[in-house]
């Protein structure tokens, strides 16, 4: 993600009417949108650089610069610098279909970086969702999820195992959940709910996610039930809100 971009830029007029900011501003957006030689999650040349190639005082380059992260074409890294920000699939991701299902459907390699996969019983009190299910057995799977190798989603579930014993047997690192209650088990999901907030990120997802710490995140949990309407499973999904929204759609009715 750091290799640094070499910028072809257009002089300047100090004449002109439009301010130096903006048009510097317009010409980082051609560069940016236009040349070829751009990539997405490209660093920008130091601000100093940036002054010296329109020879102009580091305040206007930084508000021109400010600009482009208001408009999201870039994002600052503390210490780190100024990246071409990562292209997005906004409105592509919809509640109603998993991970690995919706990774495939947007061309994208889905894998998982299984963090944490254990036995165990319910803790009602770490999730209160769970409650009527406290002391019985469960299997808990914390994962990294992976779009073409980047990390999407920091997820966290805890799947009631009373209809599929021995599910930590299975490797998770290449296998949607949802694929594996079906095949395996003969489990099929009927109804997902859903629950989203914004939230920010803490110190361990904002090292997962590759963002700073508070960076706005979406989370979500899912409640997962059977055919017979038991349910199975329920998981705490951090997302990248730079990446992704959510998108669901609802017929209308009458009052």
């Amino acid at each position: 993600m750091d290799k640094t971009i070499s910028l072809p830029y257009n002089i300047v007029d100090p004449k002109s009417p439009i301010p130096l900011y903006y048009q510097i501003y317009l010409d980082l957006r051609r560069i940016i949108q236009e040349e070829e030689i751009i990539q997405p999650g490209g660093m920008l040349p130091p601000e100093m650089e940036i002054c010296q190639a329109y020879n102009v005082g580091r305040q206007t380059v930084r508000q021109a610069i400010a600009r482009l992260v208001d408009e999201n074409v870039l994002e600052r890294f503390a210490g780190r610098g100024t990246f071409v920000r990562q292209a997005t699939n906004l409105t592509q991701f919809f509640l109603d279909r998993s991970f690995s299902q919706q990774m495939r459907e947007l061309g994208l390699e889905p894998k998982s970086k299984v963090l944490c996969a254990e036995t165990g019983t319910v803790n009602a009190e770490h999730i209160p969702v769970l409650q009527r299910w406290k002391g019985a057995p469960c299997f808990t799977l914390e994962r990294l999820r992976l779009g073409n190798g980047d990390p999407i989603c920091h997820q966290t579930t805890t799947v009631i195992t009373s209809h599929c014993p021995d599910l930590a047997d299975n490797d998770f690192s290449n296998s949607s959940l949802y694929e594996i209650l079906a095949t395996r088990y003969n489990l099929a999901i009927q109804r997902i709910d859903h629950t989203v907030r914004a939230v920010t990120a803490d110190n361990y997802r904002a090292e997962l996610l590759d963002v700073e710490k508070d960076t706005p995140l979406l989370f979500v949990g899912t409640r997962t039930y059977t055919e017979d309407g038991t349910l199975i499973e329920y998981s705490a999904s951090y997302y990248r809100a730079d990446r992704y929204e959510f998108s669901t759609s609802q017929t209308c009715c009458d009052d």
